[in-house]
C-alpha cells in the first residue's frame, strides 16, 4: 500500500508542475519544446548505468536527475543566456548504481548554476557565469506521432527495460479517449488521465485498486506501476507501442486483439 501512496503522490505532482504555465518570456526560444539526455556533468562521464534527463515545456523544465523526478521554472535572454533558478523534486533513495545520489546532487547544484547555453550537432551545452562548462546533452529524437491515433487502442506488456513479464502476470493499457486510459497490473487495476502532443505523453492524476498476488508477481507489478507514472515519450505502430520515461525505462506492448479484454482491463 505504501508503493501506492507514492506513485499516487508522483501523479499529483506531475499533474501539476505539466500543466502549462503563463509566464513573462513573450517571444518563443529555441529551447522550448526540446527534450536532452546528460552525457557530461563537470567534464566527467555519467555513472555507468545512469541517466539524467532535461525536458523545456512551456517556460518550465522537467526531467529525472538519476533517481528523483525534478521541476522548475527557466528563462532565456538574447544572447543565449539561461536562468533555472531553483529545481523541485521528489524525494526518493535510489540505493543503484552505485554514487547515483551524489552524482544526483551534483547535478542539482549544475543545472541551478546555469548562465548560458549553446546548441550545436544536437549536444545542448550549458555553462556557468564564468563560461565553466557545466552539463552536456544529446537530443533525444523527437517522432512525428499523433496522439489520436492513441484513442481507442488496447495493450499487453511484453517487457520492461528488456526484461519479459513473468508468466502469470497481465498487465494491460488502454487508450479509453484522448484523456484518459485504463489498465490492469496483475492485482491491480487503474485508471490514469494523460495528456499527449505530438511524441510527448503526460500522466496526470490517477486512482488504483489493489488486490493479492505472489510476491514475484506482486513485485513486477509494482515496478510497472511505478515506471508509468515517469512517461515521457511514446512510440507507435500498427502492433507496437513503446512508452520511454525521463528516467530512461523502456516498456514495450503489442496490441490487444480480443476487444473483450480492453473491456475487461
Amino acid at each position: 500500500m505504501k508503493n501506492l501512496i507514492t506513485i499516487t503522490a508522483l501523479l499529483l505532482l506531475l499533474s501539476v508542475i505539466l500543466t502549462p504555465q503563463t509566464g513573462c518570456n513573450s517571444e518563443p526560444d529555441e529551447l522550448d519544446g526540446t527534450q536532452w539526455s546528460l552525457i557530461e556533468i563537470n567534464g566527467n562521464e555519467l555513472i555507468e548505468d545512469s541517466y539524467i534527463s532535461l525536458y523545456f515545456r512551456d517556460e518550465g523544465v522537467w526531467g529525472c536527475g538519476g533517481c528523483n523526478i525534478y521541476y522548475g521554472d527557466y528563462s532565456t535572454e538574447d544572447p543565449n543566456i539561461l536562468r533555472i533558478p531553483g529545481v523541485g523534486r521528489t524525494e526518493e533513495g535510489c540505493i543503484s548504481p552505485e554514487g547515483v545520489l551524489e552524482q544526483e546532487a551534483e547535478y542539482w547544484d549544475a543545472i541551478t548554476d546555469a548562465a548560458f547555453y549553446s546548441i550545436a550537432d544536437n549536444k545542448l551545452e550549458i555553462d556557468n557565469a564564468m563560461n565553466q562548462k557545466l552539463l552536456v546533452f544529446e537530443k533525444i529524437e523527437e517522432l512525428p506521432m499523433n496522439p489520436a491515433d492513441l484513442v481507442g487502442t488496447g495493450w499487453q506488456l511484453v517487457s520492461m527495460n528488456g526484461e519479459q513479464i513473468l508468466e502469470g502476470l497481465s498487465i494491460t493499457l488502454v487508450f479509453d479517449s484522448d484523456s484518459v486510459a485504463t489498465g490492469r497490473a496483475g492485482c491491480f487495476s487503474y485508471r490514469l488521465d494523460y495528456t499527449a502532443s505530438g511524441d510527448d505523453i503526460r500522466w496526470g492524476t490517477g486512482s488504483w485498486r489493489s488486490g493479492e498476488l505472489p510476491q514475484e508477481l506482486e513485485n513486477q507489478a509494482l515496478s510497472y506501476t511505478d515506471i508509468i507514472a515517469k512517461g515521457a515519450n511514446y512510440r507507435l505502430t500498427a502492433e507496437r507501442l513503446e512508452i520511454l520515461t525521463a528516467k530512461g525505462d523502456v516498456l514495450v506492448y503489442t496490441a490487444l486483439e480480443d476487444s473483450e479484454e480492453m473491456v475487461d482491463s
